[in-house]
């Protein structure tokens, strides 16, 4: 699994993409997402980081 960040499918920023509530070890945390602090968008929320960054960089219309 990438810890690279694909950037805001919003506004397409790449520098403002923040991991928040999310432990570095991955340990379970109540919960995790990505935030672009460019345009305020956020991804999902899910239990771990890996979770959170894996659903920030799933694109609809791309195969898996």
């Amino acid at each position: 699994m990438s810890e690279e960040l694909k950037s805001c499918p919003f506004c397409g920023d790449t520098r403002g993409l923040k991991v928040f509530g999310a432990n570095t070890d991955d340990t379970l945390v109540l919960s995790s997402y990505v935030s672009c602090e460019n345009c305020y968008s956020e991804g999902p929320i899910k239990r771990t980081r890996s979770e959170a960054i894996t659903a920030w960089n799933t694109r609809a219309g791309e195969k898996a």
